[in-house]
């Protein structure tokens, strides 16, 4: 497997910031220094490594509503506690209202899903979930059942696609959003059967004939729907709301026989556990190793699939996986370890989830830690940016995910339209030097938020504004800028000066730091010139 072979290079930053950039979300020279030190293969084992999951979200908005109608009394839980184990369908009492007292639970959960991303340091865990997420499409606008569903994708993120296929089909959140639990031996409903075979295990393949596809045909997706009729889902005041639950008299009876494409497999019938039979019988079809194969590819490398990737790189990783029993960690660690993966540079466009982590975290911006509700306000924000940047997490645009991950031949060009790379330049802008943001017809005023002075007296010799800019430059793009760049950056910094200026007011001020004056104007130069940075088409890429 040459394509695959462990990458042999040196380990440099370069080759540090370019993994974990890949495979979690922002990256802070103390982690790319961590890096180094570990090496490649210690590197690989602490992403993978299997952690504590994250207490749930909290309630962060104060009892009472004001002016923006934001803030409401939710019985459900105390300030600063959670409301993930209160009723999903509210008691109220005049006053209150169930439907605010939801969008408050939402936006907890919205926020704090952004503030694992940020804190999860070197994981690739939450960037899986994310992955898994865009994966097994869902909706719904309860916050209980979006918690649960979620919480079974990140539970699930490091271990088996195939038992989280089994886990995902009776999630009630699924249940309902594919009409699953509208499924029944006297109308079936072929919603969840069909996205089952063409978005979650095998893929449709081009068309050979009238309603037989490459991987299946039309008569799988109504023999399949028969095998899921039966499950249902409680209404939300009952207290069993979030478990799903087996009707055998709404389940149509007897076997059910598969078409050539599953080598006429029957399904025997089994009740409660047909589904598992179902999707085990799937999974016997290579392609669905192949099928994820792919996804996870577009994912984490690129999004162009030549014959000669799908000959050297998705069909051995394949055999990985259903070698392993679709683990998928076996494989994908290879893959993220190989020469191939470190070859792949600077040709994905990051995502707007990516690019406001990349705007905070890769610049030592974090959630501040005074109180809860600032916490979740700032994490919100940054939900809010994403969402009007076209990558809203729990609302996809359909049930295929996010189209920068499948439709062609954009792919990741999605992400920066004449209408959305505007918007993504001026939020990573004001992100850095602060102002106001307009997002969902509310303004947001932000402070400048990066420590721009921190940062920069991490860089030695950061006096030289050469030294400076290509030190700069070297962490927000893993990408070298040539000397026309490193001029017109200076430009910013010293508009129209020579190099010594920077110097002189730079030592200056480490000389005399309590000068507010001094302090002030170094600031503003140094904001300038990373709120320049971050807009270039380099900090775009990664």
């Amino acid at each position: 497997m040459p394509y695959l072979d462990t990458f042999s290079g040196s380990w440099t930053s370069k080759e540090a910031r370019h993994l974990l950039k890949r495979t979690s979300f922002g990256v802070t020279q103390e982690l790319v220094t961590s890096s180094v030190t570990l090496g490649l293969s210690a590197t690989i084992d602490a992403l993978f490594e299997e952690k504590p999951l994250p207490s749930p979200p909290l309630k962060f908005l104060f009892d009472g509503t004001d002016s923006s109608n934001d803030e409401i009394d939710d019985p459900g839980a105390s300030y600063g506690e959670t409301w993930v184990n209160a009723p999903a369908y509210p008691e109220i009492t005049a006053g209150q209202n169930r439907t605010k007292i939801y969008k408050s639970r939402n936006r907890s959960l919205y926020a704090w899903s952004f503030l694992q991303m940020q804190n999860a340091e070197m994981s690739i865990r939450e960037k899986l979930t994310l992955f898994w997420h865009n994966h097994f499409v869902s909706e719904n606008t309860n916050p209980h059942r979006e918690y649960c569903y979620m919480n079974v994708l990140r539970t699930n993120s490091l271990k088996n696609f195939k038992e989280l296929v089994k886990l995902i089909t009776v999630d009630t959140n699924m249940l309902i959003y594919l009409s699953g639990n509208q499924n029944s031996d006297a109308a079936p409903n072929e919603n969840y059967s069909r996205e089952l075979l063409e978005l979650f295990t095998i893929g449709k393949g081009a068309a050979v004939g009238n309603g037989d596809y490459t991987n299946y045909t039309e008569d799988d997706v109504v023999a399949i729907a028969k095998v899921l009729t039966g499950w249902r889902v409680r209404g939300l005041a009952h207290p069993d709301a979030l478990t799903p639950y087996f009707s055998n008299n709404k389940h149509t009876q007897g076997d059910k026989t598969l078409s050539h494409r599953f080598n006429n497999a029957v399904i025997s019938e089994n009740g409660v556990d047909e589904y598992k039979d179902l999707i085990d019988t799937i999974f016997e079809q290579d392609e669905c190793s192949r099928f994820i194969t792919r996804k996870l590819y577009r994912w984490f490398i690129n999004y162009e699939i030549t014959s000669e990737i799908e000959t050297n790189i998705i069909v051995p990783l394949a055999e990985i996986i259903v070698n392993n029993n679709y683990d998928i960690v076996p494989a994908l660690k290879i893959l993220v370890a190989s020469d191939h993966f470190f070859e792949n540079t600077f040709c994905m466009v990051k995502s707007p989830i990516d690019l406001m982590h990349s705007v905070t975290k890769s610049l030592l911006v974090s959630a501040p830690t005074t109180s809860v509700n600032e916490e979740y306000n700032y994490a919100l924000v940054l939900y809010l940016a994403s969402t009007d940047l076209n990558q809203s997490i729990f609302h996809h645009p359909d049930v295929a995910g996010w189209k920068a991950y499948y439709q062609e031949p954009l792919f990741y060009k999605s992400w920066i339209n004449s209408y959305l790379l505007p918007k993504r330049l001026d939020y990573c802008r004001i992100l850095v030097t602060g102002g106001d943001l307009l997002i969902d017809n509310k303004n947001y005023t932000v402070p400048p938020l990066v420590p721009v002075l921190l940062i920069t007296s991490q860089i030695t010799n950061s006096e030289n504004p050469n030294i400076l800019i290509t030190e700069l430059s070297n962490q927000l793009f893993n990408y070298p800028i040539d000397q026309s760049q490193i001029d017109a950056l200076k430009d910013i910094l010293i508009p129209g000066l020579p190099d010594f200026e920077w110097t002189i007011e730079y030592t200056n001020f480490l000389e005399n730091p309590t000068d507010d004056a001094l302090r002030i104007s170094v600031e503003n130069k140094l904001r300038n010139l990373i709120g320049v940075m971050v807009q270039m088409s380099e900090f775009q890429i990664m």
